[in-house]
């Protein structure tokens, strides 16, 4: 074997490794304390305008402290004689398996139902679930790419979308993980007292769709 064709591929690993280890040597002299840094807090503001809608009110939603979820609050809005709730938390370390999160962490806890997938384009994806006399519609707003349901689809958005240089730097520096596993969780319901399952899902999509374009360009740093 020419030992002259494995020499540029030798000294190119070469430079890659010592380019790294440049880079940690530098962080450990110019950053000392970067591992020691905590997630960065994040609040969710008292009053969040939508398209259509009039807001009634805000509050705080109870979290565990062992919780994924960072903050959490629910939006009420009214749009003549229907009721609009919007529950919106701040996860991260999440696996983007909605299912999962809605029966852990909302009313839905003992739900048997599982969301029927509906996409937007320009939006992404999100699940539709009756309960007894609500319709509910959730979904993860995601850092970079479009909103998601599963866990599937949360990782298909990791792996094509948190491949980039500046998520690079930040594992390096010791900030944390390439992937951004973060998402702001929102569900949304209105009741079927004064509408039926049909009109419902339209306004629950119409207001969707105008919460996403909202929130998704706002996501915070990590």
């Amino acid at each position: 074997m020419d030992i002259t064709y494995w020499k540029p591929a030798r000294i190119s690993l070469l430079a890659i490794t010592l380019g790294g280890v440049l880079l940690v040597a530098g962080k450990v002299i110019f950053y000392p304390t970067i591992g020691n840094r905590q997630t960065v807090e994040y609040n969710l503001p008292e009053s969040v305008p939508l398209s259509g809608w009039q807001m009634v009110k805000s509050s705080p939603l109870k979290i565990d402290d062992t919780s994924q979820v960072k903050v959490a609050k629910n939006y009420r809005y009214q749009q003549n004689r229907v009721f609009l709730e919007v529950e919106m938390r701040y996860v991260v370390g999440t696996n983007g398996d909605v299912e999962g999160m809605m029966k852990g962490h909302t009313i839905l806890k003992s739900s048997p139902g599982k969301l029927a997938l509906a996409n937007i384009q320009g939006v992404g994806f999100h699940g539709i679930l009756q309960q007894q006399n609500r319709l509910y519609l959730s979904s993860c707003i995601n850092p970079r790419g479009g909103a998601t349901v599963t866990g599937e689809q949360f990782r298909y958005n990791r792996n094509t979308q948190d491949v980039r240089f500046d998520r690079l730097m930040f594992w390096l520096l010791g900030k944390g993980n390439i992937q951004d596993q973060r998402c702001f969780w929102t569900q949304m319901s209105v009741p079927l007292d004064r509408t039926n399952p049909e009109d419902a899902k339209k306004i629950l999509e119409n207001a969707w769709v105008s919460w996403y374009q909202r929130w998704q360009p706002q996501f915070p740093e990590p």
